[in-house]
């Protein structure tokens, strides 16, 4: 009996990794990057298939309060520095510093037209 348990948490551990290495390997067949973000993290518009990336020039406050980091106050404020030509622009964002800019630069892009 004895033998039976010392045998039953190694083959637990290793369905586990099995399992873990096949949720990695189809998170990066579908989004052709690692799975280095938990899906519970991302911006709910982000991972429901609604969206890739936000347009940080049209974004609405309400998804610009979604991405990582990015409270109301820091959405009024990115909004306000509009239109935002790519990360100098965005960094120059008073609470915008590089970790705030890595957590969010997946899910970000800048629109480079004279649309609104």
């Amino acid at each position: 009996m004895k033998k039976e348990k010392k045998q039953v948490l190694p083959r637990a551990l290793g369905a586990m990794a099995l399992a873990l290495a096949a949720v990695t390997l189809a998170a990066y067949c579908l989004t052709g990057r690692p799975a280095e973000t938990d899906i519970r993290a991302m911006p709910p518009s982000l991972h429901d298939g609604q969206a890739l990336a936000l347009d940080l020039n049209t974004a609405t406050a309400e998804q610009l309060d979604e991405l990582p980091g990015i409270g109301p106050a820091l959405a009024e404020r990115i909004m306000e520095a509009r239109p935002l030509a790519g990360p100098e622009d965005l960094m120059d964002v008073s609470g915008i510093g590089p970790a705030t800019y890595e957590a969010i630069a997946p899910y970000i892009t800048f629109s480079h037209g004279d649309g609104p």
